[in-house]
């Protein structure tokens, strides 16, 4: 997590794709990709952080039987930028959008790395039910509180010398002392790309999603967001 880039003027909205789909959808899951820890440079479209996230959106949409619509999030300005919080600003952007124009429909957090801790500092907000951080980055001191009444699954590999799985311990840890529930995985031998058995991954998370996001669905809604 190097630096990169310049800081802008101000936080700008992220670019937001809705993947198509010939179906009504109950609920919603917002892909969040990894980053530096600091940068304001836009995410590229083509950029290995953003593309890792694809397959996840597909798997839950054929787990769901196409029930749950899936939301792709490109940050503008890349990073987590300190007290900015940029990717948490921006994807609280993304979820007032959703809760205005879908209102009452149930929304996941799909996150990986910097993106496990946008999805962690964004859950407290009204539309969210469930979260996933895979390999997330969650340094000493992060706050469990914003999953407090959400479904969470953190999933981290043994084996990542990107982001620490022993910090990803300790987050766990205070979030049980707090009475906050997270369930974590832990996959043993595994680094911070996902490469290694992806398709586990993949399920893992598509597996809690559509679990916790259909689970008591008020109903269908086929909004554009």
């Amino acid at each position: 997590m190097r630096p990169t880039g310049d800081p802008p003027p101000a936080t700008d909205r992220p670019h937001v794709w809705l993947e198509p789909s010939d179906t009504p959808s109950d609920a919603v899951v917002v892909l969040l990709h990894g980053g530096p820890e600091r940068g304001f440079r836009q995410a590229p479209r083509w950029g290995a952080p953003y593309l890792r996230m694809l397959p996840f959106g597909r798997v839950v949409r054929e787990r769901s039987g196409d029930r749950i619509a899936v939301v792709r999030v490109r940050h503008r300005h890349n990073g987590w930028n300190g007290r900015r919080e940029t990717t948490a600003v921006e994807a609280t952007h993304v979820l007032d959008r959703i809760a205005a124009q879908a209102p009452g429909v149930p929304v996941g957090l799909l996150g990986h790395s910097l993106g496990g801790r946008t999805a962690v500092r964004v859950a407290g907000h009204p539309c969210v039910r469930s979260v996933v951080g895979l390999a997330p980055w969650l340094p000493p001191g992060e706050d469990p509180t914003p999953l407090r009444g959400r479904e969470t699954l953190l999933v981290h590999g043994t084996r990542d010398l990107v982001c620490d799985p022993a910090e990803t311990e300790q987050f766990v840890a205070a979030a049980t002392a707090a009475g906050i529930d997270v369930r974590l995985e832990r996959l043993a031998g595994v680094g911070h790309l996902m490469v290694r058995h992806a398709r586990l991954w993949h399920e893992l998370a598509a597996e809690h999603l559509v679990r916790t996001l259909l689970d008591q669905t008020p109903g269908a809604t086929d909004n554009d967001f």
